[in-house]
């Protein structure tokens, strides 16, 4: 188990961590910083439990954005399997009409030299 130091709102605390985390919770610990800084004055009066909390509210509200948006994202990322799935069955119906109709014209050109080849071993 490692220990990291961090320092938000001014103070430092020791932080737990497993080995090779300790990047991670000093990224942390300076997103959590950021958003105490990005109250600037507007808590003045508040305590630094209050302004920490606010701090880790504000946090909470970030992820809650990104949850909601991988929401978005994955209903849009299924539609738009529904549509490829659309479009391959169309794809695949178009495909079929016209190795039909390839296969009539080879068949009516093949149709064609059978009934030319007679004439031409006459002479």
């Amino acid at each position: 188990m490692a220990q990291v130091s961090v320092t938000v709102n001014g103070r430092s605390y020791r932080v737990a961590c497993e080995s090779g985390e300790e990047a991670q919770v000093r990224d942390f610990a300076a997103y959590l910083q950021n958003k105490v800084e990005s109250l600037g004055g507007a808590v003045a009066q508040a305590t630094e439990a209050q302004i920490l909390l606010i701090a880790g509210l504000l946090t909470a509200e970030d992820l809650w954005q990104r949850v909601n948006m991988m929401d978005e994202i994955q209903q849009e990322t299924e539609r738009l399997k529904t549509e490829i799935a659309r479009l391959h069955g169309e794809l695949a119906t178009r495909a079929a009409t016209l190795e039909g109709r390839a296969a009539q014209g080879l068949e009516r050109a093949a149709a064609r030299i059978e009934s030319v080849l007679p004439r031409l071993e006459l002479r």
